[in-house]
């Protein structure tokens, strides 16, 4: 039998919008679901799915890292006084390492790479471009050279001083991307690689 309420709203049969046990059991069977799919699934790792999300404090996650150099020092020539005998200008071969710990591609456009001693640069080189896929490292061969023959005279003498006692150090400097990094390397030791650091 039908029926209106007392506001003069439109009639309506007796149950035929009401839902009763037909929604109560849906809604059961919904939530008992969920649970079911959420205890038998193995835990999700955010950080491996999304490696650039940010902590709450703005810091970069743990699956990012920074761009690190090493300077691999092969030989040197041409380090006797500008005055000596058959001097030459000083070249200097290097093998220049990047590891992008990024999880970015990095895009490298080409810089200098400077070989200096007390101070002094004796000679350059560059770079070449190079784009570095995220996580991975590469190496490039550079030779730093100088148009001047030999060293100066007091820069010499310091330098064979220093050599005798196996001690003399050159420094170089090498830019990467946006970031310039500083490596040690002796004179007379062995071939060998010398991590930078930041400068």
């Amino acid at each position: 039998m039908a029926y209106k309420d007392d506001g003069g709203g439109a009639s309506r049969g007796a149950g035929s919008d009401d839902c009763g046990w037909g929604c109560c059991t849906i809604g059961v069977l919904l939530y008992w679901s969920f649970w079911v799919v959420f205890v038998a699934l193995p835990p999700i790792d955010i950080d491996a799915l999304l490696p650039g999300l940010r902590e709450l404090d703005g810091s970069p996650c743990a699956h990012d890292r920074p761009t690190t150099c090493s300077v691999e020092f092969l030989g040197a020539r041409g380090l006797e006084p500008a005055l000596a005998p058959g001097a030459a200008s000083p070249a200097f071969d290097l093998v220049v390492h990047v590891a992008n710990g990024h999880f970015y591609e990095l895009r490298h456009g080409g810089g200098d790479v400077v070989v200096s001693y007390a101070g002094v640069p004796l000679a350059r080189g560059r770079t070449p471009s190079f784009r570095l896929p995220a996580k991975e490292a590469g190496r490039w061969a550079v030779n730093a050279t100088s148009a001047g023959l030999g060293m100066p005279a007091d820069l010499g003498r310091l330098m064979a001083v220093e050599r005798r006692w196996g001690v003399a150090q050159l420094e170089i400097d090498v830019g990467v991307a946006w970031q310039s990094f500083t490596c040690d390397a002796l004179v007379d030791g062995q071939p060998s690689t010398s991590a930078c650091r930041l400068a």
